[in-house]
């Protein structure tokens, strides 16, 4: 049987690389699992340590035979290194570059990485299932401004060397093992301690969640459908939920759940349309995990591992 090169995936240690990794193993194919930071024991893997500012480290990494890389690193969210910015940047666009230059280089067959639909910024009120072709116009955040420059590099590294590039536009991830700071999980730690909560705002913000499982389903699709290539792709639950109605649904699966908002306050974020999943649909993905459902594991995992 010939020899198979290893998938490189970055950010293996965090909430979606781990998921995607043990995919991976359990589909028995090779994987090359690279982070900045171990994973627990029981993650079932160990990590190759790499970190995305260090070019030559990354170089020598994907020099030693990848079949192609699934960039899942960097900074995670817009709460994450807020008070760092030039890190932010530096990390999520000038890691991707790193990623990018040693794939053409060493003409790697496939380069997928996650993006976020932060990227897109605020889109036009009134706009519903607004699909790729969306201008990338994050301004108001340095996170989807991070993410909107290194999708367009990706694109345009495919674009203008023939590197086989593909982007996922992912929404808000949910699911076990989420560590870095998001609304949800404030808002089951409330259901698991009892702690009120009060959240600065009158709860009316929507939200387009999409459970962990799901989205590491969509990547792998995006990294074998040939029809993929040089595209971006949505990744959501296709459905969007208030802040509200997640705090009752929260409350549903963790009854002592305290969580309360301001009312008359909006939220000052971007508002979104609902993002349309047609062009991931048509590769055969569909997303999986109901929110309940979804809701319901992550409470019993977190009962079974608090943090």
């Amino acid at each position: 049987m010939p020899h198979c090169p290893p998938i490189l995936v970055t950010g293996a240690a965090g909430l979606i690389g781990r998921v995607l990794v043990g995919r991976l193993m359990d589909a028995g194919r090779p994987v090359l699992p690279v982070d900045r930071v171990p994973v627990p024991p029981d993650a079932g893997f160990t990590v190759t340590i790499a970190e995305l500012t260090d070019v030559h480290r990354l170089h020598a990494l994907v020099a030693s035979g990848v079949d192609g890389i699934i960039h899942c690193g960097g900074i995670s969210g817009p709460a994450v290194g807020r008070d760092h910015p030039a890190g932010v940047a530096t990390v999520n666009v000038g890691g991707t570059v790193n990623l990018l230059e040693a794939a053409r280089l060493c003409a790697v067959r496939r380069f997928v990485f996650c993006s976020s639909i932060v990227a897109y910024g605020a889109t036009p009120a009134g706009q519903d299932r607004v699909d790729e072709a969306a201008p990338l116009t994050a301004t108001s955040d340095l996170y989807g401004a991070s993410k909107a420059a290194a999708d367009l590099l990706v694109r345009a590294y495919g674009a203008q060397h023939g590197l086989d590039t593909r982007v996922g536009r992912i929404g808000w991830v949910y699911g076990p093992r989420r560590s870095t700071p998001s609304v949800l999980g404030s808002m089951m730690r409330s259901g698991l301690d009892g702690t009120p909560l009060v959240i600065d705002h009158d709860g009316t913000f929507p939200l387009q969640l999409v459970h962990v499982e799901d989205v590491a389903a969509a990547l792998l699709t995006l990294y074998d459908a040939d029809a993929a290539a040089g595209r971006a792709f949505n990744i959501t639950a296709g459905t969007q939920t208030r802040m509200a109605a997640l705090a009752d649904l929260v409350r549903e699966v963790l009854p002592s759940a305290d969580i309360r908002f301001t009312p008359g306050k909006a939220l000052d974020a971007d508002r979104q349309g609902l993002f349309s999943l047609d062009a991931l649909q048509r590769l055969g993905w569909r997303p999986r995990v109901g929110l309940a459902e979804g809701l319901a594991g992550y409470a019993d995992w977190l009962k079974r591992h608090p943090y």
